[in-house]
Order: C-alpha cells, then structure tokens, then sequence
C-alpha cells in the first residue's frame, strides 16, 4: 500500500495552470522575501506521517511543532525529572522544483535541512531549545554572479511549558528568532547580505487520562526582519536590487491523534519502555496567512520577482505509524496537500513514508534505546529523504 502510493503520486500530472508570473525588479522598490515553507520541516516521524503532529508533539523534536511539547511526557515517564534530544537531517538535492515556485531551473537544487535541540523537564515545568538550518541554491548557470549562489535561513526557538494535571493539558510559548542570508560558493567569501527578524508562538495539548485520543493547537505569529546588514555585496546583478525585509507569515493549526492497542494510550505505565503493537493515526489542519508585498527566493535568485502568499493558504496532512515489532521496528505513511503560494502555480499532494529501527541500548541517567529513522518526502518536482539519529521512545 505505502508504495502504490507513492508510484500513484509521482504519476499524478499538475493541474492546469499559466505558469510562473515574474516580474523585473524596479529601482528603489520596497519588497520582502517570503521565508513561507509548504512541506513540513520537522523530525523523521512528523514528515513521513505527513507532517501532522500538532496533538503528538512530545519532547525535544516536538517544539518544532508545538511549544507545548517539552511538557508532554512519554506514557513510560514516571521520573521526577527528564530530558531528551534530537538531531535530523533532510536532503532534497534531487528536486527540481523544491518550493514549488515554478522555475524549475536547477535539476540538482543542492537543498538540505538541518534540525537539532535539547528539552528538560523538572516537575510540571519544562523548558526546550531548538536550532533549524535550511540551504538551497537559488540561481542558474546563467546567473550573473562569479559563483553560484546560496540562500540560507536560521531559526533558534526557545520554549517554555507547563503541565497542567487538573485539565490534563500542556500549555507553552515560545520565541522565535530567524536570520536570512545570501552567500557566493567560494571559501574565502563572505555573506553579500543578512536580514534578522523575531516572533512568538503559543500551543496546547490536551490528553484526557485513561483516553486513547489527543488534540492539540499551535497560533505563531508572522516573523518580519527588517534589520539588514549589507556584508560583501558590490558585484553581480542580484546585489544592485535587494530586498529590505523578509516575511515569515502567521499560521494556525489544529490536529488530533488516535492510538489502537491493548492499553489505554495516555496513561503512566511505569518500566522504562511500552513495548506494544499499536497502530496511531494522526490529522492536522493547517492555515497559513498572506505575506504583505513578498516575493519568491526562486525568482530573487535569477534577478526577477515572483509573487508570494499574496492569500491565505490551507494544507490538509495526515498519516499512521504502525508499531511492527513491539520495542524494535516501526513503518510510517502518510500524505499531505502542500498549497498554492505563487500565482500561476498549482499546489500538488505529497506522499511520506519511514521506517525506524532500534539499534542499540545504553545507560545515561537510566535505560535508554538508540534508534536510526529513514525518511521519504516525494511529488512533482519534489524529492526529500532523511537520515535520523535519537531516542527510542
């Protein structure tokens, strides 16, 4: 089933449209890059059960998704204190269209994402740092400039959760800070230029003890970066017209999570691990808004513009992971629907699917379990595939 499909998805042709609509850049023009990403960045398991897991957001790799995540305990979590880690990593070089802008010019776009962090919990109170790193090239062999270019963005989240057992919810707020850059690829080369920007987002989890279903919310707010530092950028045309901002827009969303099994899901079962078959479904809605007078990466790199997020855009995600060999293998699947941002350019349905396997088993402040997860993100255009090192929970 998982791989019909994914052959179905990849044989699924783009609904008619004009194409991309560019535009020349004008002298003096006040514009914004939309940092907008309609394929979800978050850990091996979020993306390859579709990027849904606003209601089972656990952790150190949950904050990317929901600031409420520190403060949700594994169901096997029985200690006073507790901490977790992860660390994941995204290639998507074989993609020709990677932000679906249309400008499909560069068959090996060089696009990677890294994500790494840390969480601690000390009672009902937690705390999680998170750090994202995305790259990707965005000029062509026909680029003006003397090296070809690359677009990095950075974002730093800091989170802070509380667990509330009278409501059995977990409530967190977190700050968000996300730095854009655009460098040559040449060792001795600096930045040509930076832009800083800083917002906040609040979420929630409500897991109802002895239940076997979740909820969960996120509400972030629009990131805008107008603090921009000029660092070596004297030559080439994309350095004569640059833009004064960069937006990352607001975005709401919603999801649920149902767990099959012998046992009750949201219950502390004491023991180290819940070595259990279990099949979880999970479901998110997700609402992004517009971004005010922003434009594409794609088309900034080939010195034109392309409007983006000038609507607001809706993605559907869903997705199962089935636990196949209690405590020792996993298999994971799902879709989701990745939104128009661009006029003229269709949105298209991605299919995700995983595997995770237990490697190994150690002592640091208790028993724990090693895991390697392999992850596959595929659409038109779009080719994402993970390596993933962390916990076994």
């Amino acid at each position: 089933m998982k791989f019909g499909l994914v052959v179905a998805v990849l044989a699924l042709p783009r609904l008619a449209a004009a194409g991309p609509v560019l535009e020349d850049i004008q002298p003096g023009q006040s514009y914004g890059i939309d940092l907008y990403s309609g394929v979800p960045l978050g850990n091996s398991a979020v993306i390859a059960t579709g990027g849904a897991s606003q209601a089972n957001s656990i952790g150190s790799s949950g904050t990317l998704v929901n600031p409420s995540a520190p403060a949700v305990r594994p169901t096997t979590d029985t200690d006073h204190w507790n901490w977790d880690y992860h660390l994941d990593y995204l290639f998507g070089s074989l993609s020709s269209d990677y932000a679906n802008s249309g400008i499909a010019l560069l068959p090996d776009a060089h696009a990677s994402t890294v994500t790494f962090g840390g969480s601690l919990r000390v009672g009902t109170w937690a705390g999680a740092l998170t750090a994202s790193y995305h790259n990707t090239r965005i000029d062509d062999d026909e680029t003006t400039s003397a090296a070809a270019l690359y677009a990095r963005s950075y974002q730093l989240k800091a989170a802070v959760a509380k667990w509330f057992p009278q409501v059995d919810m977990a409530i967190g707020v977190s700050v968000v800070t996300a730095l854009f850059d655009v460098y040559p690829d040449c060792p001795q080369c600096a930045s040509l230029f930076s832009i800083q920007g800083a917002g906040g987002e609040a979420g929630a989890q409500w897991i109802p003890r002895h239940q076997s279903f979740r909820l969960g919310a996120t509400l972030s707010s629009n990131i805008t970066g107008s603090n921009i530092t000029i660092d070596d950028c004297d030559a080439g045309t994309i350095c004569t017209l640059l833009p004064d901002r960069v937006v990352a827009p607001a975005q709401l969303a919603a999801g649920f999570a149902y767990r099959w099994a012998d046992t009750a899901w949201n219950q502390l079962v004491g023991g180290t691990f819940r070595d259990e078959a279990s099949l979880t479904v999970v479901g998110d809605v997700v609402i992004t808004g517009p971004s005010p007078d922003a434009y594409g990466l794609d088309a900034f790199g080939i010195g034109k513009l392309e409007r983006s997020g000038r609507h607001s855009a809706v993605s559907v995600r869903g997705g199962v992971e089935y636990e196949w060999i209690p405590g020792r293998f996993r298999v994971r699947g799902g879709s989701y629907w990745e939104p128009n941002r661009f006029e003229g350019v269709p949105g298209r349905l991605h299919a995700t699917f995983g595997i995770e396997g237990r490697v190994l088993e150690f002592h640091a402040w208790g028993r724990r379990r090693g895991r390697i997860t392999l992850t596959g993100d595929v659409a038109a255009g779009y080719r994402n595939l993970g390596l993933s090192v962390g916990f076994w929970h």
